[in-house]
């Protein structure tokens, strides 16, 4: 079977981003199942997949706006030493990461430290990067009636 609308089709997939530096998050083989033409998918993806079948391979770039956007000088901050639980864990680079006291998760890129700041860089470590998606069709098969209702529930909000 081929992949068209309203067919269910499962892909695995790799990401890296183009210029080499593909977080380590991002390094690992994903899995996604999707209703073409009516789940949400990253549009260069779903017309590179158009016709295709079981067992096919495709590699696509995706663009900034398609990824993890564009990347946003205003989410770069200096923020006070004082607010960060672990400060001595702060290594220029890297990543850092936390909970907060309201249970909120925080995670920055590591600019620069001063004396009694961090610049933080709360961009995602690939905004602004295209990335490379190399992904094999492991199945395609055509949608029932209830996984066309699924899905239209679940795009207007529903559980």
């Amino acid at each position: 079977m081929r992949v068209e609308t309203d067919t269910i089709v499962k892909v695995k997939y790799n990401l890296e981003v183009e210029d080499g530096t593909t977080p380590a998050e991002l390094s690992r083989t994903f899995d996604a199942e999707f209703l073409y033409g009516r789940d949400p998918v990253i549009p260069v993806l779903e017309k590179a997949i158009w016709n295709l079948e079981e067992g096919e391979n495709v590699e696509v770039v995706i663009p900034p706006e398609q990824a993890f956007g564009k990347y946003n000088k205003s989410l770069v901050n200096e923020i006070p030493c004082s607010q960060i639980s672990r400060p001595d864990k702060l290594k220029k680079g890297e990543i850092y990461q936390e909970i907060t006291a309201t249970g909120h998760e925080i995670r920055f890129t590591v600019k620069d430290i001063k004396e009694d700041t961090v610049v933080a860089d709360f961009n995602h470590p690939a905004a602004g990067k295209k990335l490379r998606l190399k992904a094999e069709i492991v199945s395609v098969r055509a949608a029932t009636s209830l996984d066309i209702l699924r899905c239209m529930n679940m795009n207007r909000g529903g559980g």
